[in-house]
């Protein structure tokens, strides 16, 4: 384990200041370290990010007090959370988005409604008129052509964020079950260790009360040894 966390370690401070990261750091799997952060402030933030999940994952699996099934299960519940966050996130992005474009639609409609009205008042020719009305529907194909422009723009990034995002925690989750596995196989080891260190008490003791057993069996044999009235 200490092996394995030492080349995660080692990759990051190898990658540099300037190496980016799959996903926001509010999604990343780490400790609470918050109050180690004016110690770490020279530090880049990458090396950072890597060194708090180190210091998660080293934190799950440090001790033998908790059995593999409770050390999984809180794998599992800071997943699940940062997943929540995830899509909470992108859920409020793309709604963040659709207000954006509705915004830019209204604005742009009101406008063209605006230009039509200001023009129907004026006197033109069937030229003017037509010329008028062609610019119109030629901004209205440009706007519309550009809001898609951008909603599939936006889309392909939230896809990407998301395939980032699974990708990181399908790696985080092949890392902590090599760990859990390390983990596992001591736990067991030494919850028999205990069970052997507890039997080889027990038997030590029953021993002992059995080598008592035979002393005072042994006493209890011997004839009885009469004591005479004392002289004075």
């Amino acid at each position: 384990m200490v092996v394995l966390l030492s080349a995660i370690e080692s990759r990051a401070q190898n990658e540099g200041p300037e190496s980016t990261t799959l996903v926001d750091e509010n999604y990343s799997l780490k400790a609470d370290r918050e109050a180690f952060e004016e110690l770490r402030k020279n530090i880049p933030a990458n090396v950072k990010k890597d060194n708090d999940e180190k210091a998660f994952m080293d934190g799950l699996v440090s001790d033998l007090s908790r059995t593999p099934s409770e050390v999984r299960g809180k794998f599992s519940s800071i997943v699940n959370k940062k997943r929540d966050l995830f899509n909470k996130d992108m859920t409020k992005a793309r709604e963040q988005f659709g207000k954006i474009q509705k915004k830019e639609r209204d604005e742009f409609t009101k406008d063209l409604a605006d230009k039509r009205k200001a023009f129907a008042k004026t006197k033109s020719t069937s030229d003017e008129r037509k010329e008028f009305y062609d610019e119109h529907e030629s901004k209205r194909k440009d706007f519309y052509e550009n809001q898609k422009e951008k909603r599939d723009q936006f889309e392909a990034d939230m896809r990407d964020k998301r395939k980032n995002f699974d990708d990181y925690i399908r790696s985080k989750t092949d890392e902590f079950n090599q760990l859990h596995r390390d983990y596992t196989k001591r736990f067991d080891e030494n919850k028999k260790a205990v069970a052997d260190q507890k039997k080889q008490a027990e038997l030590k003791k029953k021993q002992q009360q059995q080598d008592l057993d035979k002393e005072y069996e042994a006493i209890r044999k011997q004839d009885p040894t009469i004591l005479g009235p004392t002289g004075e």
